[in-house]
């Protein structure tokens, strides 16, 4: 590569570098660099094969120049004006005394410079400050022992601290791990060059006064575990699992290993073990067990995540199928969630226990006067949810009046308020949810026929939880979490037993039972682990009494064989059947069974 114009440096100039003591190299390649104007004679004790061809190569005699070299690299990728600094070292096998060194790595123009100062004015101003540092200490000394001390010994003293210091320093640098040193009060005292690249922050940046707190901006939860965790023995600390961002906006997720400093304890050494690769791994393995809100890894979880990818592409409606706390809303909200309508409107409305007015006036929305009580005109939950998701829950409750109306909606995309004539148009997606046998309803004549072939476009029909144990590790997991965050409570597992116990259930509430026993036993775990005897009464004991019997099709003989079951208590038999309990007695009067 041809060297740029601008550097052919007048003789004034070579003259003063070579005063100076300072070579200026060129990048040629790798780590091959071409010696500019006239260099110091002390480079060629460094390299005395450059002296004929003014061409070196950059090797492992100079151990920490050539580690520089991929600093420098990325600053000659720059292209802008940065320059990077290499700090002073020191060399010594090339010399009858250690000679001191810093270099410089700059780009001019297209040519990329590598400039090395042989300077030991930063170096003796580092001794004179030991040298006052020595006075001070030796005078204090003699103040507080009452007797003198000689000069050759504490000076010998201080040299064997500087020595262990620079000794520890070489070390940790020579390894390549990302390491600091923290002090006593917080400051940072040293950055290895892998903890600078690994956190982006080039060795210049980093003053003498830095804090580990702004070095590491971690979360207030994990600076003050570091902090605990900074005061504790040795053998009482572990890992403590953080993640930062770097100036470049890049997220890291460190795990962070707090040692003593050999020479002194009460200094810290932390090595930082960077996890990012691992927490991504982690993260698609805990996606493909999760789609939205929706958590589970079973056959039956995963052939729902693909039904919802498949609809979510389409706007037909679609009829959620399963027991009462299987999660059927939450499957609507996560079809919404992954539609092109996510931007609208999500309406939620539960069908069941409203009357035909009521209903329908929720629905479809009334005009003032319409009925008694209308005192002001009402948009219903159809025009509410414009350009969005109406998801229609217990469905098979709805009155045979009201789903009339429904299905004229759902056929002519208009609705007409109540009391009034002219219709409007509308713009929604319906989805329903029932824990009914639509088609025995049907059969009976409860519910009409055109009504369910135009909500079943598409079906998706929910697993009880005792049909996919496999996810309740997962569950629980979520609940932990969640219960972690709303109660401030510590709580991070569960015990063998307790999973066992929750393994063992038959959960005849489904997820929703599981989610609420979980919160229970929290609330009466004293520790940090879930322990069988947090669980409610009905997981302590072997789960007999309400093992579901098989369910005939008669739905007057699946009544009378639930409250058979449950020895009349209506409670326990509405749990068997998967429904609530104004479910189980409206429908209790509508098969004429008796009420005791």
């Amino acid at each position: 590569m041809a060297p740029d114009l601008s550097l052919r440096t007048p003789d004034f100039l070579c003259s003063l570098f070579e005063r100076l003591e300072y070579v200026v190299l060129e990048h040629v390649a790798g780590t091959q660099f071409r010696i500019l104007g006239h260099p110091s004679p002390w480079l060629f004790r460094l390299y005395p094969e450059a002296e004929a061809s003014l061409q070196l190569s950059v090797d492992s005699r100079t151990p920490v120049l050539h580690n520089f070299l991929a600093d420098a690299a990325e600053v000659w990728q720059t292209g802008d004006a940065h320059i990077g600094r290499s700090g002073f070292w020191t060399e010594q096998t090339a010399f009858d005394v250690p000679w001191h060194f810093e270099a410089l790595a700059l780009r001019e123009g297209t040519s990329r410079l590598l400039v090395i100062q042989h300077s030991t004015a930063p170096y003796e101003q580092q001794a004179a400050m030991l040298q006052r540092a020595r006075e001070q200490a030796l005078q204090q000394h003699e103040q507080e022992r009452g007797h003198q001390r000689t000069q050759q010994d504490l000076t010998m003293q201080l040299v064997d601290m500087e020595r262990a210091r620079d000794d520890v320093a070489a070390i940790l640098q020579d390894l390549g791990l990302a390491t600091l040193l923290i002090d006593q009060e917080g400051h940072v005292r040293f950055v290895s060059a892998s903890a600078a690249s690994l956190l982006e922050r080039p060795s210049a940046s980093i003053k003498p006064d830095l804090r580990w707190e702004t070095l590491l901006p971690v979360t207030k939860a994990d600076r003050l575990t570091v902090q605990s965790l900074l005061e504790h023995p040795i053998e009482q600390r572990e890992r403590v699992c953080c993640h930062i961002d770097t100036p470049a906006g890049r997220r890291l997720w460190l795990d962070l290993e707090l040692h003593d400093d050999p020479r002194d304890r009460r200094s810290k050494i932390v090595f930082l073990h960077d996890m990012t690769d691992v927490y991504h791994l982690r993260r698609m393995l805990e996606l493909k067990a999760h789609y939205h809100d929706l958590i589970g890894k079973s056959r039956g979880m995963t052939q729902i995540y693909e039904q919802l990818q498949d609809l979510a592409r389409v706007d037909s409606t679609v009829l959620i199928e399963g027991e009462t706390g299987t999660g059927k809303e939450l499957v609507a909200r996560a079809l919404h969630q992954a539609s092109a309508r996510r931007t609208g409107p999500f309406i939620a409305a539960n069908c069941a226990g409203l009357t035909d007015s009521l209903l329908g006036s929720q629905l479809f929305g009334h005009k003032k006067g319409a009925f008694t009580g209308a005192i002001d005109d009402q948009q219903g939950l159809f025009e509410a949810a414009q350009g969005g998701v109406l998801f229609l829950d217990e469905i098979g409750d709805i009155p045979h009046t009201v789903q009339t109306n429904l299905l004229r909606v759902l056929q002519e995309k208009e609705v007409t308020r109540l009391g009034e004539t002219k219709p409007r148009k509308i713009n929604v997606r319906v989805l329903t949810a029932t824990h009914h046998n639509l088609s025995q309803d049907v059969a009976k004549g409860t519910f009409r026929a055109d009504l369910l072939y135009r909500i079943r476009v598409a079906r998706i029909h929910l697993p009880p939880l005792r049909e996919r144990k496999e996810d309740i590790p997962l569950l629980v997991t979520s609940f932990l979490a969640e219960g972690r965050a709303s109660m401030g409570k510590l709580i991070h597992r569960a015990s063998p037993a307790t999973m066992a116990a929750l393994m063992d259930y038959q959960w005849p509430g489904n997820v929703r039972e599981l989610k609420s026993t979980i919160e229970c036993a929290m609330i009466h775990c004293k520790g940090d682990t879930l322990e069988a005897t947090d669980l409610p009464p009905e997981l302590q004991r072997e789960p007999t009494a309400l093992t579901p019997e098989p369910i005939t099709t008669d739905e007057r003989s699946r009544f009378v064989s639930a409250l058979g079951q449950a020895r009349g208590n209506r409670t326990k038999a509405a749990r068997l059947l998967g429904m609530s309990r104004a479910t189980f007695y409206r429908r209790m009067t509508e098969l004429d069974l008796p009420a005791n």
